[in-house]
């Protein structure tokens, strides 16, 4: 259980404050319009079982921790937290103008909306590398605005702490079209891997999603450390198109800075005070009401039908396991889980025989499948070892799944 020093449990919340209105999910758990009762200041509760999130619990300190350790205008504000029973109630800072996710779905932004948000992101930044933090989930689902059209970073149930000790991490966390090469091959990795995945989400940005969108997140994992750096095609900025190529450099030691991506020609030339994001944000409410045709349910709600329309592509963060080196196994398990459908058993059948091993099982049926995988897509030998480990972790959870996984990802690679 966590440690009482991160949070009251002398103090009622449901006291303290009053639920309104959800307004959407977070990394651990449900996140609520609220108020407080004394002060009637307007906030965002983000509320957690800590019973359903017993294997998460020390992620969410770690999101505790970084929100209670940031005071900066451009990182989501945190007012404590508190225990009731089973219940977390973490309270932050309400932003009412929505994500920047939110915000595209009424539309593209053109350029100078998208540089003024970027060069909000990049002071975040700034202040957090200098803090000898990562966030390492940069993406426009975790960038927040007010109403005033502030812009501010959110969600940090990943960020990594950098010591002086330990000056590079190698967890693997992040989300997959999002994640810097460096991050994908479990190899050192310091803020750099944040500069990547701002290139990428300046990309999303221009583009409404993030490159190669259209292809299952297993593969993207494969083809970022392999490809090239994606590019901003088509008819944006030469500024535009350096700001990203600058970004995306495979090689974090020849990225600049946050500091330095702020005296970038893009931001200088088309930035704009905070207050021309108010646009936008007027833009998305308007959109909202055409939109709505009397639909009561939330747009989070509306997202989950959707997610359920398309389990194959559902792959949210990926979040550190213990031990360093076997997090893309668990992400990677995970994923093929959800490939997977469900295996009905036969009444009729035999018993399964005795199995063998699961280690030679697998060098039988995973080898020739990873052999496929590398042939075809690429992969250094930290991947393939990392996959192995995925194979081994769902044979274990529900034995037989080997052969259905394997010949489903050789079928989907040969059709790709």
């Amino acid at each position: 259980m966590m440690s009482n020093h991160a949070f009251r449990n002398d103090l009622d919340p449901e006291r303290m404050f009053s639920k309104l209105d959800r307004i959407g999910k977070g990394s651990f758990g449900e996140v609520y319009k609220g108020i407080n009762n004394e002060t009637k200041e307007v906030v965002a509760i983000k509320i957690i079982d800590l019973e359903e999130a017993e294997d998460e619990i020390e992620d969410i300190q770690q999101e505790i921790a970084v929100l209670a350790q940031c005071d900066s205008h451009f990182v989501t504000k945190y007012h404590g937290s508190y225990l009731k029973g089973t219940k977390l109630w973490i309270i932050m800072e309400y932003l009412g103008g929505g994500s920047a996710l939110d915000l595209m779905k009424s539309g593209l932004f053109d350029e100078s909306y998208i540089a003024t948000i970027i060069r909000e992101i990049l002071r975040g930044l700034d202040y957090l590398h200098g803090e000898r933090k990562l966030h390492r989930d940069i993406k426009a689902a975790n960038i927040l605005l007010s109403e005033n059209g502030d812009v501010k970073l959110a969600d940090f149930g990943v960020a990594g702490q950098l010591t002086d000790t330990l000056s590079k991490r190698t967890t693997f966390v992040g989300t997959p079209f999002w994640m810097a090469p460096e991050v994908i091959k479990q190899s050192a990795y310091d803020q750099k891997a944040d500069i990547w995945s701002l290139g990428i989400t300046a990309i999303e940005l221009a583009k409404g999603e993030p490159p190669n969108s259209d292809l299952h997140p297993m593969r993207v994992l494969f083809l970022i450390p392999r490809n090239n750096p994606p590019e901003l095609a088509g008819n944006y900025s030469k500024t535009f198109k350096d700001f990203v190529a600058t970004c995306l450099n495979k090689d974090p030691n020849n990225r600049p800075t946050a500091k330095e991506l702020l005296k970038h020609k893009f931001i200088s030339s088309k930035a704009k005070k905070t207050s021309y994001l108010i646009d936008l944000i007027e833009r998305y409410k308007r959109w909202r009401l055409e939109n709505d045709n009397g639909d009561s349910s939330s747009d989070e709600d509306k997202d989950d039908d959707k997610d359920d329309e398309s389990p194959d592509w559902v792959f949210d963060t990926v979040k550190a396991s213990t031990g360093a080196g076997s997090e893309m196994a668990a992400a990677t398990a995970a994923e093929f889980q959800e490939l997977a459908p469900p295996v009905q058993p036969q009444r009729s059948a035999p018993p399964p025989p005795t199995r063998a091993p699961v280690s030679k099982s697998l060098q039988t049926v995973v080898l020739p499948v990873l052999t496929e995988l590398k042939n075809r897509v690429g992969a250094d030998p930290n991947t393939i070892e990392g996959l192995q480990k995925a194979f081994e972790l769902a044979e274990v959870s529900r034995p037989g799944i080997t052969d259905l996984l394997t010949g489903q990802i050789l079928s989907k690679l040969r059709n790709a």
